[in-house]
């Protein structure tokens, strides 16, 4: 790969995955509209840790819980992350949660059509919490449609959902393109769902054409993610 093509696809990267982010008001500042902070909006400024029990992960700090799967493919690893912000995709994403690979395919992800690659990179499912600063509804599907892809973002998929896994948000998939604009590099799926002046979003990125059971393991531990805040 000439030097070129590669600052030329670092930086169409980096662009993704900001705009993969949204908009979101800074960590230090007010509620949605700048009125009073929820207990999770507050944590979101001073993140402390949860607790695990069992299979169990428990924060309730922003009214977490999450039991890891007995069977996962993929993400075979989940663990409370370490809430700094600024180690996800956009500089207001606190990590609160993550799942993710050994960078192998196991013996049952072959078994449901992956191709084993002693070197597939390593890849994480992570569910991250940040403050809201607009409404994430069905009028905000326009708005994200037209934000990826005036930043170069093929939109595969995006649409409001109101029982995702239990769950009301926006889905996303999108494909990060080569600097030709017809090629896809990379994939980037996406779910973000608010409660209050808060909103999570999960999400995971991997090589355009990665045959690992990511699917599988997307629809094994959403379920099992659970948030009891109010809305």
């Amino acid at each position: 790969m000439s030097t070129r093509r590669s600052v030329q696809s670092s930086t169409l990267l980096a662009l993704a995955l900001a705009v993969a982010a949204g908009p979101v008001a800074c960590a230090g500042g007010g509620g949605s509209r700048g009125g009073k902070k929820s207990e999770a909006r507050k944590w979101l400024d001073n993140p402390s840790s949860g607790k695990r029990e069992g299979n169990k992960i428990l924060i309730p700090q922003i009214g977490v819980e999450f039991e890891i799967p007995e069977t996962l493919y993929v993400f075979k690893s989940c663990d409370e992350s370490g809430h700094s912000a600024g180690e996800g995709p956009e500089k207001n994403w606190v990590p609160v949660v993550s799942c993710a690979s050994a960078g192998a395919v196991s013996s049952g992800d072959a078994d449901l059509g992956a191709s084993a690659s002693p070197d597939a990179e390593p890849i994480a499912m992570t569910f991250y919490l940040a403050p809201k600063d607009r409404p994430v509804d069905e009028r905000a599907v326009a708005y994200f449609n037209n934000t990826y892809q005036e930043a170069g973002l093929k939109v595969e998929e995006l649409a409001y959902n109101d029982d995702y896994f239990q769950k009301t948000g926006i889905f996303a998939k999108l494909q990060v393109m080569d600097e030709s604009g017809t090629n896809a590099v990379r994939e980037i799926q996406q779910f973000m769902f608010p409660y209050g002046d808060v909103l999570f979003i999960v999400r995971t990125e991997y090589p355009f054409g990665d045959t690992r059971a990511i699917q599988q393991d997307w629809k094994s531990i959403m379920p099992y993610f659970r948030v009891s805040l109010k809305r």
